[in-house]
């Protein structure tokens, strides 16, 4: 997410406005990915198959819990994705329906649309919110570079980035990505799993998600309420 620590005083401001709680290390809250083996699978073709799945264009509105050390907090946040031409707008509430902030970028620049009255947002506020909705959203098939690695219950796409390295994993019965990764050298930076994939109009939307960033020791679980497509 945030480019330095900064960006999480971000978060710690907002528990501020929504309630400041303490927390331990949670368990994961969806439904664990089902591993079997994937020695008749065609790592292309799964490939292909998932991008045929997923909405370029799509609404979606979902609860956000953001946890750093003993550090949480909760709010909504309603996201307009357009993942080819690489554009997001979120607004973000709290749980009394009050307007957080608004943001709209695109996949180099963001711009902060509303910010809540008497709140200092951090300077790179903007900027680490919309890292985060790119790690999400953004580049969810590996491109036909990727290397690919066959394990026994797993498929791994690897391939360079403008950030280090991207793996991306695919498993389970329908053989989906359930997680994408992010290395500089041997060191992980951060992580997104997805879980509990839904079903609208024929394409897919993972009804939950997890973003790790091992770096800063920050986790972000979104859960999702609904579809506008």
């Amino acid at each position: 997410m945030a480019k330095t620590k900064k960006g999480i005083a971000l978060y710690l401001l907002l528990a501020g406005l929504v309630g400041l709680c303490s927390t331990g290390c949670s368990s994961i809250p969806f439904k664990k990915v089902q591993y079997v083996s994937v020695s008749k699978v065609q790592p292309t073709a799964i490939r292909e198959q998932f991008a045929s799945t997923l909405s370029q264009k799509f609404q979606v509105i979902n609860t956000i819990v953001f946890q750093y050390r003993r550090h949480k907090f909760s709010a909504i946040g309603y996201t307009d994705i357009d993942s080819l031409q690489k554009l997001f707008k979120i607004i973000c509430l709290n749980h009394a329906g009050i307007k957080l902030f608004e943001l709209a970028g695109n996949d180099n620049s963001v711009e902060c649309k509303f910010a809540f009255e008497g709140a200092s947002f951090p300077g790179n506020f903007a900027q680490a919110v919309a890292d985060d909705i790119r790690r999400i959203y953004f580049d969810s098939i590996p491109g036909p570079e990727a290397k690919i690695y066959k394990k026994k219950k797993k498929i791994i796409f690897r391939q360079p980035s403008e950030t280090g390295v991207m793996e991306y994993i695919f498993a389970g019965t329908d053989n989906l990505l359930v997680e994408k990764r992010c290395y500089k050298g041997w060191r992980k930076i951060w992580s997104v799993f997805y879980y509990e994939y839904r079903r609208k109009n024929g394409k897919l939307y993972p009804s939950g998600i997890m973003l790790k960033h091992h770096k800063y020791n920050y986790q972000l679980t979104v859960r999702l309420k609904e579809i506008q497509t």
